[in-house]
């Protein structure tokens, strides 16, 4: 059998492993279960974030994430696509230049290592915490 031939059924095997190893917790999970796991549920839908400066975030899922604007205000932002960097994020920022934060405008995450991966932004939701 020719090396090649062997490399490929290596990586063709190796694949496959991978592709069994399942999925992420989170992606078993609807958005609002993962929310309400935080004491949080959707308020209603916002189309900008106005004022806005970034205190904490929390990762959701791959496409979405909670950005916190001080000690009681809490945005759920919707990505339009999966950013494979948001769980690992050590740093995230917009692309916008004012102090107001619209839809497809990008989030900008960057991981440990200091990879950085512009996400789109689809939509804006206020939280508010799950009274008892």
């Amino acid at each position: 059998m020719s090396s090649f031939l062997k490399t490929a059924i290596c990586v063709a095997f190796a694949a496959s492993l991978s592709a069994c190893a399942g999925t992420a917790p989170e992606a078993e999970k609807s958005v609002d279960e993962i929310l309400a796991e935080k004491n949080l549920k959707i308020a209603e839908p916002v189309k900008q974030l106005i004022n806005f400066n970034i205190r904490g975030w929390q990762y959701v899922n791959l496409q979405n994430v909670v950005l916190e604007d001080g000690p009681s205000k809490k945005y759920l932002v919707e990505l339009n696509n999966p950013c494979r960097n948001l769980q690992f994020a050590q740093r995230i920022a917009f692309t916008s230049f004012g102090r107001v934060v619209s839809r497809n405008e990008k989030l900008i995450v960057t991981d440990g290592p200091g990879h950085v991966e512009n996400c789109f932004m689809k939509a804006f939701y206020l939280l508010e915490k799950i009274e008892k």
